[in-house]
């Protein structure tokens, strides 16, 4: 049974009488939303009595959900029957509506993403310029913040967008993701890693298959990190088309102390990376979800600039081929060149010095 649909309030003028209430919009992916993070961090910071709400999918929700920045999630429906999907934003319009936003700040810049900022009815929708703003975004968003020439990565031009009320971009945006413990599920695996001393995590996917280091070189630094440095490797991977990829790396590595992960929602596979100590994958969710989390990580670039997505505060040592190349980056899902000499030219000894210097040895 639909329940009586909740009544509109009169939206109160902004004021210093009453705290402002700040919708975030960033929808998806993981490690998009993770770059979003550090914008509800700073203002629940600086602005301790805002309410602050953030609109985003489910996947992103399972991870983020509990975070002390925000105060409520908005769940954006995610339907393959367009029916069930228009009646949803129905009821997401009258959600967002009843929590009566002042602004609303699109971290994505897309169609969808703007067409939600304005559903929550916030007179001020802002956004950033292109080309972080794109489609069909200007018709639902109308302020622009312009992002300085010298802030390149992600979560530093998403951190802009605090400008639009008031404040300053701090010198270096925060996660605080805390400690995630494992599952009673997990809590084995992850206990008999830690049995054998200090572990690592390679993560063997990539949501495009441009941005997949082959496994054969991924196993060599996994066998690298067991006979260098004692570490054990436990090998993650993202759904059952990923599978396959991790196994490789096991097989290939050809060490009993390099082994294949169990199946790990967002939450499991947060506790096991948090509790590794290095991180080595491409340009990820996991990878970027390694680095919120204060994990030493070494970054795997291909078709994607380690300058805007690498791993955040440790853009050192995001590794990539040491070869010209003038198709990178290129932000595609296909190679133009059919070779994928951006990764397959990697070596991955340049990986293992990288993981060196990780590791501080």
């Amino acid at each position: 049974m639909r329940t009586a649909p909740v009544p509109e309030q009169p939206r109160a003028e902004a004021s210093v009488a009453r705290a402002p209430r700040l919708l975030l919009v960033r929808l998806s992916a993981i490690g998009d939303c993770l770059h979003a993070l550090p914008v509800a961090v700073e203002l629940r910071r600086r602005l301790p009595d805002a309410y602050i709400g953030w609109a985003i999918e489910e996947s992103g929700h399972r991870l983020l959900r509990g975070h002390p920045a925000v105060d409520r999630f908005h769940l954006y429906p995610r339907d393959s029957r367009m029916t069930r999907i228009a009646g949803e934003l129905v009821e997401l319009r009258r959600e967002l509506r009843a929590a009566r936003y002042d602004v609303a700040l699109d971290l994505q810049g897309l169609t969808k993403s703007g067409l939600v900022a304005w559903l929550s009815g916030a007179p001020r929708r802002v956004s950033l310029p292109p080309p972080d703003r794109r489609e069909l975004n200007r018709l639902f968003t109308n302020e622009v913040v312009a992002v300085p020439a010298a802030s390149r990565h992600v979560v530093d031009r998403n951190l802009t967008l605090l400008r639009s009320v008031g404040l300053d971009a701090p010198a270096r945006g925060r996660f605080e993701l805390g400690a995630p413990q494992p599952s009673e599920a997990l809590a084995p695996f992850v206990a008999s890693l830690l049995d054998r001393g200090g572990f690592a995590v390679v993560h063997a996917g990539a949501a495009w298959p441009t941005k997949v280091w082959p496994p054969a070189s991924l196993a060599l630094v996994a066998r690298g990190l067991v006979d260098r440095w004692g570490l054990c490797v436990a090998v993650t991977w993202g759904g059952e088309a990923e599978r396959p990829l991790a196994r490789e790396v096991v097989r290939g590595a050809q060490r009993d102390d390099v082994v294949e992960a169990p199946p790990t929602d967002l939450p499991d596979l947060a506790a096991l990376v948090g509790g590794s100590s290095l991180f080595v994958g491409g340009d990820t969710g996991p990878m970027h979800l390694a680095v919120a989390l204060d994990v030493p990580t070494v970054a795997v670039f291909g078709p994607t600039d380690p300058e805007r997505n690498g791993p955040y505060g440790q853009g050192d040592l995001a590794v990539t081929a040491e070869v010209e190349l003038s198709c990178r980056p290129c932000w595609r899902r296909s190679c133009a060149r059919g070779d994928h000499a951006c990764l397959a030219q990697l070596d991955a000894e340049q990986v293992l010095t990288a993981c060196a210097r990780r590791l501080q040895l």
